[in-house]
């Protein structure tokens, strides 16, 4: 180990981890290893380990539910935090709620769903974590949750050290499937880090809500390849139109059918890219290149990642 390594493991201690294989941490089931792994139980640890990693340059990651991120399989050169994080505070009066980055947002959705506050139901059945979730803004039938954002507390890196600066929404430029924490900051390797979220729901009586929240469930399983090892969806729609849809592309394009090694797109929904059979991030990767050539041959568009590639690539 060198010096770095070293008082990494003097700040963090017994609990940082080295060598840690990131396909056991991810959806995809994919991925190498990294260099330092380190799990974050509240926000004084989260923010102890990313000042750590400032302080010493050491590039870092925050590693929610796993979704929307494929880890290279030459894995990580630095820090991958788990962010675990986990308090959560409503305030009924106000129809509030204050939950911690690492929340899981199921269960952030039935707790506020016991103190009749609902607004979210359309995200109920997407995996993520609560700060995962506004990073990208995600979304489902239409709304997306930068819609209920009040405010975000964040970990901005600042010389050698961070600052924990409030940002309203519009700070935030929400964006289909994207924020400014997605876009600006991409190649940065010590980007700012979401700490707490204050959402702003709404009144709704318990029944109602779990009316909504299980309609939007069984729409979602009858679509969406849940029971199968994928990222979530991989493209962002080109639009609002079916024939913009990512799916739709690489239906009618032929991508559909492509395979990589153990990379394969789903039957069920052309847009979720799934682990078949012991896959390498590679496979995904290049599985992913080849529909987007395909797509673009025969419709002249563009396809974008929805989700993240990590580490060495």
């Amino acid at each position: 180990m060198n010096d770095n390594d070293v008082e990494l493991r003097k700040i963090l201690g017994e609990d940082l981890r080295q060598n840690v294989v990131l396909r056991d941490y991810v959806s995809m089931k994919v991925g190498g290893v990294a260099d330092f792994f380190y799990v974050a139980t509240d926000i004084s640890t989260l923010t102890l380990a990313v000042s750590a990693a400032i302080k010493l340059k050491i590039p870092y990651f925050i590693l929610g539910g796993g979704y929307n991120v494929i880890p290279s399989d030459l894995g990580f050169p630095g820090l991958v935090i788990k962010n675990n994080c986990s308090n959560v505070v409503f305030s009924p009066d106000f129809s509030g709620v204050i939950a911690d980055s690492g929340v899981n947002l199921g269960r952030m959705i039935n707790q506020a769903t016991s103190h009749d506050l609902g607004g979210l139901e359309f995200l109920f059945g997407v995996p993520s974590t609560v700060g995962g979730a506004v990073y990208g803004n995600a979304g489902a039938f239409g709304q997306s949750i930068g819609d209920f954002v009040k405010s975000v507390t964040l970990l901005i890196p600042k010389d050698d050290t961070v600052v924990i600066v409030r940002h309203s929404p519009t700070w935030m430029n929400f964006a289909y499937r994207s924020s400014i924490l997605k876009t600006d900051y991409k190649k940065d390797k010590h980007k700012p880090v979401i700490l707490t979220v204050t959402l702003q729901l709404v009144q709704r009586r318990k029944d109602e809500i779990l009316r909504m929240t299980q309609e939007n469930l069984a729409v979602k399983k009858k679509n969406q390849p849940l029971d199968e090892k994928s990222a979530g969806s991989f493209f962002k729609n080109l639009g609002a139109l079916p024939e913009n849809a990512a799916g739709y592309l690489l239906d009618h394009s032929g991508a559909k059918k492509l395979r990589v090694g153990g990379a394969a797109f789903s039957k069920k929904h052309a847009n979720f890219l799934i682990n078949r059979k012991n896959a390498t991030a590679s496979d995904v990767h290049d599985l992913a290149e080849k529909a987007k050539e395909l797509v673009k041959e025969k419709y002249d568009c563009d396809l974008e990642e929805e989700i993240e590639y990590i580490g060495r690539w």
